[in-house]
């Protein structure tokens, strides 16, 4: 039976909001901590990892290692494919699993469906597809991250998701969660009204307990009284690539469509 590694990227350096992994969501929950718990509800996952860097500002999430059992790594302040790859051959994983800790609201209830698409059509990836930017966690098997290594300059990591969901030399599989596309909305963390935005989400969802599901997240999403800001990203505009590339917003969803079309896919509704 393979055994899957999950890595919850993070570090504690952040320009537009300063220790925001560390920052609460809730009084005495941060949303570090809200992740991870999260992650753990999944019993397909054998051992998780907080992948960080060897900096001596990441020093305190030692801590949060030591609070919710479970592992730490400490490697390359950018290189995040060779953090992945270190946790891979440190615990033998056959699958690795990309999550980024500023997305507290990962969609841990399709992790279970992207393994399994993954083992039945024998793929190299698999991602869920048209739902809120930071919601999708991406599942990986531990030899495709080694190859791609061997094609890409490790620096340019944090981009990750554009050399591995590539149809033309992995075997990429998707899953279409949802019937309509919601991939206007963002529930990443990135700046001060995104906290704003995930504080106020989460006292309207938090009655569910940690792990609502992403359909409720996009009730709230679509109900007109929730007042809230930066809930959709504005379409349009410039996109930063590797090497500060910059593409048009057409282009980028061009490109994305075509990676979709030729990838694998599933669908979880009628």
């Amino acid at each position: 039976m393979a055994k899957v590694v999950a890595c919850v990227i993070a570090r504690t350096v952040s320009k537009r909001l300063p220790l925001k992994i560390l920052r609460d969501l809730k009084p005495g929950l941060s949303m570090i901590d809200f992740l991870i718990q999260r992650i753990k509800s999944v019993d397909k996952i054998d051992e998780i990892y907080l992948c960080t860097s060897e900096e001596a500002v990441d020093d305190i999430l030692a801590d949060v290692v030591s609070r919710n059992g479970i592992k730490l790594y400490r490697g390359s302040a950018d290189a995040v494919i060779e953090r992945m790859l270190a946790v891979g051959d440190i615990e033998k994983a056959d699958v690795l699993i990309r999550i980024t800790g500023d997305n507290p609201f990962a969609s841990v209830e399709f992790i279970n469906h992207q393994l399994e698409l993954l083992e039945n059509r024998n793929l190299d990836y698999v991602r869920v597809v048209d739902v809120p930017i930071g919601s999708t966690t991406e599942v990986m098997t531990t030899d495709a991250l080694k190859r791609c290594y061997n094609t890409m300059d490790p620096s340019v990591s944090e981009y990750l998701m554009l050399f591995l969901f590539e149809p033309n030399h992995f075997r990429c599989g998707i899953i279409k969660a949802f019937k309509d596309d919601y991939s206007s909305y963002s529930v990443t963390v990135d700046t001060p009204d995104d906290l704003i935005r995930t504080k106020g989400i989460l006292e309207l969802l938090y009655q569910k307990g940690l792990n609502f599901k992403l359909s409720d997240l996009i009730t709230v999403y679509n109900d007109s009284n929730v007042k809230l800001p930066a809930m959709k990203i504005s379409l349009g505009g410039n996109i930063k690539y590797p090497y500060d590339k910059i593409i048009t917003f057409d282009e980028f969803s061009n490109d994305m469509n075509r990676r979709k079309e030729n990838s694998t896919m599933i669908k979880l509704y009628e």
